[in-house]
């Protein structure tokens, strides 16, 4: 007769090594799942400088609501969150309160409001906090005294008073607080200088995808058709697929808004990869080759 492998046949030291083996696997594809559902809700999702992710919707994941948030509660070490622009309520940053490793939080021209604030109370790493255009009060903003770490707080164009913003300042000391512009204060300053620009170098497909983007600094990239034929325009996604952008007519010209580390790649109109541009933090000039 076959014996029937069992705990009781094992030593407590196997037992113990099963045991965090099977939970450590459980919770890689519970994190894998949710970064899944967020990917579908338009997040982007890489990994932060400091380590750790960072998730941003504030790209293509502005139709976000409450519960398109909730696969974050899986996700432990999130050092910059994103929200910026979307459909998130107050009910929504519940999802949230679980994010201890958390430096950045972009929660501008959302529809939070002081009961959002008991739900960050216990990120006593966050940073950066933006609240720019909410409905945050004086009454939410004292909430926030426990949190020591925070550096700067954004509170412009909402209900806060500047006697909100000196009570707050008196607890926290070391805090910047943008309340806002004084108009009274403003003079003129010079026009910036024209930014950098350089040649990006025309890489000739070898019939792969172009490497993945990387999330990098703003910046722009101005593509020059000089074959005779029309292209297509496709930037390859940070999960290595691609999206396309547009479409650009012989001797036409389109200026992109992008990031550094950007791939951008190149086709005709039957999707056969001609070549592909990769982006940095200058003004890129992508000139098409004639082929």
């Amino acid at each position: 007769m076959k014996k029937v492998c069992s705990y009781s046949n094992m030593t407590p030291f196997a037992v113990l090594f099963l045991f965090i083996f099977s939970s450590m696997a459980w919770a890689l594809g519970k994190e894998s799942s949710a970064i899944n559902k967020l990917k579908e809700s338009g997040g982007i999702i890489s990994s932060a400088d400091s380590g750790g992710l960072r998730i941003e919707f504030h790209l293509r994941g502005r139709d976000l609501q409450d519960e398109g948030l909730e696969p974050a509660q899986s996700l432990k070490d999130v050092r910059l969150l994103n929200l910026r622009d979307t459909k998130i309520t107050s009910a929504g940053i519940k999802h949230i309160e679980g994010m201890k490793s958390l430096r950045r939080l972009h929660l501008e021209r959302t529809q939070v409001d002081d009961a959002c604030i008991d739900y960050l109370a216990g990120l006593q790493q966050l940073e950066y906090l933006n609240l720019y255009s909410t409905k945050i009060t004086d009454q939410g903003l004292q909430k926030l005294k426990g949190l020591k770490s925070l550096k700067q707080l954004f509170v412009w164009q909402t209900g806060v008073t500047d006697e909100g913003i000196q009570k707050l300042e008196k607890e926290l000391p070391a805090l910047k607080i943008i309340g806002g512009i004084d108009l009274d204060k403003i003079v003129p300053v010079k026009k910036a200088p024209p930014r950098p620009t350089e040649d990006l170098k025309w890489i000739p497909s070898t019939g792969e995808i172009p490497p993945r983007s990387i999330s990098g600094d703003n910046t722009t990239i101005i593509f020059q058709n000089q074959m005779k034929q029309k292209v297509k325009i496709f930037w390859v996604e940070y999960n290595g697929k691609l999206r396309l952008y547009g479409e650009i007519v012989p001797g036409g010209t389109r200026e992109q808004n992008t990031f550094s580390k950007a791939s951008w790649l190149v086709t005709d109109m039957e999707d056969t990869y001609l070549g592909y541009f990769r982006t940095s933090t200058k003004v890129g000039k992508a000139l098409i080759p004639k082929i």
